[in-house]
């Protein structure tokens, strides 16, 4: 089977199916899907809509656009003039996935809730091209500090309760509710 090539651009290459190429790529999507995954998980527990599922697929897809592009870029020998830039893909990224969090924002009257999961899941799309590009170090960076931002309200909340503004003392019920807008 090391034999067979695979199609790429309509042209079929030297690559096995699953070399060591491969089995990297396979790595980067896999880091993103649980960097993504972990961040997604918070966001559940926090009870809001973009959950576990949600943050996997923008960071896996991030990834997979990300390592698209670097595809495209290396498919010519080098000092062949190309007329592609695997930068193109992460603006689209971005703008693409700006457009999916503002769809979680919700503005009333009074209140503007959703900014904390739209901030999360444009994280998470950084995590995903990151991971994609194969800069598991950057991605990794990037996941600890949203991580620890994310988990900061609990932190605060779980070991001083949630503010409780009628009284002012600060030390609201010991429920196990989650904090707001965390």
């Amino acid at each position: 089977m090391s034999d067979l090539g695979i199609l790429t651009l309509g042209v079929l290459t030297e690559t096995p199916l699953w070399g060591s190429h491969r089995l990297e790529l396979l790595a980067r999507l896999l880091a993103a899907a649980v960097l993504g995954g972990l961040l997604g998980w918070e966001r559940s527990r926090s009870e809001k809509p973009a959950d576990t599922r949600t943050m996997v697929l923008i960071a896996v897809g991030a990834a997979g656009f990300a390592a698209l592009g670097i595809e495209l870029a290396n498919a010519h020998p080098v000092g062949e003039t190309i007329r592609t830039d695997p930068t193109r893909v992460l603006a689209y990224i971005i703008s693409g996935v700006g457009f999916l969090g503002a769809g979680t924002i919700l503005h009333s009257k009074k209140s503007v809730r959703g900014l904390t999961t739209a901030s999360a899941i444009w994280a998470v799309a950084a995590i995903g091209a990151a991971c994609g590009l194969g800069e598991f170090e950057i991605g990794f960076y990037v996941f600890l500090i949203v991580f620890a931002l994310l988990w900061s309200n609990w932190i605060t909340h779980a070991l001083f309760g949630p503010d409780d503004e009628e009284n002012g003392n600060g030390q609201g019920n010991s429920n196990n509710d989650p904090p707001p807008d965390a």
